[in-house]
Order: structure tokens, then C-alpha cells, then sequence
């Protein structure tokens, strides 16, 4: 597995979606890696709920981390020559997997979502990330995307097949109070995310300067290579002493937020299919989401909408959707329904078994592989620029 920060979990999606497929599958009798970042992951470990991690370099810019580690990580693993599959996660990631083909080696890609069009980055590495989700695609032995309208994106826009397998929910029992936070069951509407602008974090607060009442805003999440973005959040937060920024929260402090807050509010202009509120759904929080696909997917069942959702971007709708929510006659009923819908409907023992399903289809149309070389080529990369990417 190559393409996160690492594991354990304690920062985004795609690392608590890797964490859980790896532990998953090792659960099944598989040996799997995950390839690690230096710069977020625990010095010494070497091995987490069955799978075995290995921390490597990466450089520690915007534009580069993720570029500079996935390459390192799949000359890493190309040259050990003992992986059945590389699985790359993200689209940035995944656009390498040219180099696994070159050398034979069967490689999955999860596409986790239309990196290019998040707000965060300039015109250049808009490009550069449109072209890289076309490789993505087109390039692995197999695609996989998280989300139904991305499968329609890929299939619709470019002609691109690819195979539907979701991310998963893993469900936390709720932990007793924790008054370290200084909040009260349901009392609180809720956002939890990485403070980025495709989340739309300043649109949430202009919009709930409108709503009337004393419920407060709880505004949880790290930034991510964004402090001009977490400066304008800060000061926007300043001007409402009703809302509450308190940082990255996770284990059991995430889990009380989950299951105690009022409402959950979702109101990204883009996502794959998110964790977070997956997470929030199964821990029965009444949902508003922005009326995009990736949102909607998830808390339609049986074709029917539930919840409410407003249009991205829109400060009035989505002031009136939160004071809806937070007034909503059946916000308990509503939020039982979706955390039993979510529960089954993405459960992660079953995502391992098609994941797994779709490696063996893969290994079973996959040519031979060349002959494993020695298990002292692992020598801090030294062997890496003798890589013969000819053959």
C-alpha cells in the first residue's frame, strides 16, 4: 500500500480508508505493507494491527511530499521484488503506476476523488493533476474508484473503466463524557475535517452568523500546507464567540464529538466518497450536506433522500438548512435510519473481500513476474540507481 502519510491513522481519509482495508486483509491471512512518511509516522514501528509499515523520506513541500514519497516507496518495493500487488492510493500517487507495468508487477489504483478541481491548488498543478487522474485510469492493471458518480466520471468524461468498491465505516462505540471538550449531548452542530478551502469551512461560519440561538459550531480538524487558509478561518471565527475551533481531534475525543452532536455538517465543493461522514452517519448524526453527488450517495436510501442539503456555496440555504436541522422534528429518527444503512452498506470485512477478489482477478490475468532479487537489496535504497527501468 503506497501513497498515504501512514499508519495509524491520526490525519485524513485515505489513511484511515488504508488502514482499515490493510488490517482487514491481513485479518484474512495476507501480508501487507504499508509504506510510511517519515514526517507522520511513529519512529520504530514497524507493525500495526498485522501490518508490517516502513517509514521512508519524503520532502516536506506542498506540491511534493506525496509526488517525492510515492516514488521513493515504489522503487522501494519494486526492487525487493517480493509484493504479489502494489496498491497506490490517490490520484496523485497513482498516476506512477506506469513504472510498475514497466517492471511487471501487477498494480491497483484507488481513486479517491477529482484531486485537480480542489481549491487549494494553482493553475499549474491543476494540470498537472488532470492529466494525472487520466493515468490513474488508464495505466494500472485495475481502477477503483470509491464513489458511483466517479465511476460515472471516469466512464462518462473519459472513457475510462473502472471497478466501484466504497470506502468503509468503522463503528466506535461511544466513550462516556469527556469533559475535556466542555460540551454537552446534543448541543452543538459539528464539522470535523482538514481545514481546506474545498471545504468551504468560511462558508459554514458567514452562514451561521444567520442562524438564531446559542447553539455553538464546533469546528474540528487539521490544515493541511494551508496557513493563509486557517488564518482567514481563525479570524472569521473571531467575529462569533459561538463558535468553537479546537483543533485536530481523534480516538475516543472524536468519537464523543461523533456521537453527541446535534447535527453534522458536510458543506465541501468536492469529495470522493468522505470518511468523516460516514463516520457521522453510523454514530446516528442527523446530516446537511452540499448537494454534491459524493454527499448525496451516501445518505440516500432506498432512493430517498434523507437529511437536508443545500446548494455549494450558498450562505443563505445553508444558514436556513442549519436552523432547520437543529429544530428538525425528527432528527433521531432520521439519524437511526442512516446509521443502520451506513453500518451495512459499507461495512470494511466486506470491502476486504471484493478488494481481495479484484487482486486475485488481477494476479490471474497478469503475465509473469521477473525472478525476486536478494532480501539485502532492501539496503537504504542503495541499489536504486542501478534500477533497470527497461526491462
Amino acid at each position: 500500500m503506497i501513497g498515504l502519510r501512514g499508519i495509524p491513522a491520526t490525519y485524513g481519509g485515505v489513511e484511515r480508508a488504508v488502514e482499515e482495508l490493510a488490517a482487514h486483509l491481513a485479518g484474512r491471512g495476507h501480508d501487507v505493507t504499508v509504506y510510511a512518511r517519515n514526517a507522520y509516522s511513529e519512529p520504530g514501528r514497524t507493525e500495526f494491527r498485522e501490518v508490517s509499515i516502513k517509514r521512508l523520506p519524503q520532502i516536506n513541500t506542498k506540491h511534493l511530499e506525496a509526488a517525492s514519497h510515492t516514488f521513493i516507496a515504489l522503487m522501494h518495493a519494486l526492487l525487493r521484488r517480493q509484493f504479489d500487488v502494489i496498491h497506490l492510493h490517490a490520484t496523485g500517487p497513482g498516476a506512477m503506476a506506469p513504472l510498475a507495468r514497466i517492471a511487471r508487477v501487477p498494480v491497483v489504483v484507488t481513486i479517491q476523488g477529482l484531486d485537480w478541481r480542489r481549491e487549494k491548488w494553482g493553475k499549474g498543478a491543476r494540470v498537472v493533476l488532470q492529466l494525472a487522474s487520466r493515468m490513474a485510469a488508464r495505466s494500472p492493471n485495475r481502477a477503483i474508484v470509491v464513489s458511483r458518480e466517479l465511476q460515472r466520471y471516469y466512464r462518462d468524461e473519459l472513457g475510462a473503466p473502472t471497478s466501484y468498491i466504497p470506502n468503509g465505516v468503522k463503528p466506535e462505540t461511544p466513550p462516556p463524557d469527556l469533559a475535556t471538550l466542555d460540551l454537552e449531548h446534543d448541543s452543538y452542530i459539528l464539522f470535523l475535517g482538514r481545514l481546506v478551502p474545498e471545504k468551504h469551512v468560511h462558508t459554514l461560519i458567514r452562514a451561521y452568523r444567520r442562524v438564531e440561538g446559542q447553539t455553538p459550531l464546533v469546528i474540528a480538524g487539521p490544515g493541511t500546507h494551508s496557513p493563509g487558509y486557517i488564518a482567514e478561518i481563525v479570524k472569521l471565527a473571531q467575529q462569533d464567540d459561538r463558535v468553537r475551533i479546537i483543533g485536530p481531534q481523534y480516538g475516543r475525543e472524536k468519537a464523543w464529538l461523533l456521537h453527541n452532536a446535534r447535527v453534522f455538517i458536510q458543506p465541501s465543493s468536492i469529495e470522493g466518497l468522505p470518511i468523516a461522514l460516514l463516520e457521522a452517519l453510523a454514530a446516528g448524526c442527523f446530516p446537511v450536506v452540499s448537494a454534491i453527488p459524493e454527499n448525496l450517495e451516501p445518505v440516500t436510501v432506498d432512493h430517498t433522500q434523507l437529511g437536508i442539503s443545500f446548494p455549494v456555496g450558498d450562505e443563505a440555504a445553508l444558514a436556513r438548512a442549519l436552523q432547520g436541522a437543529i429544530d428538525h422534528p425528527d432528527r433521531a429518527g432520521t439519524g437511526a435510519c442512516l446509521s443502520e444503512h451506513v453500518r451495512r452498506e459499507y461495512d470494511w470485512a466486506s470491502i476486504a473481500v471484493r478488494t481481495e477478489a479484484l487482486y486475485r482477478d488481477v494476479l490471474s490475468r497478469s503475465s509473469a513476474r521477473p525472478p525476486a532479487v536478494a532480501e539485502d537489496a532492501d539496503s537504504d535504497l542503495q541499489a536504486l540507481p542501478q534500477f533497470d527501468l527497461a526491462r
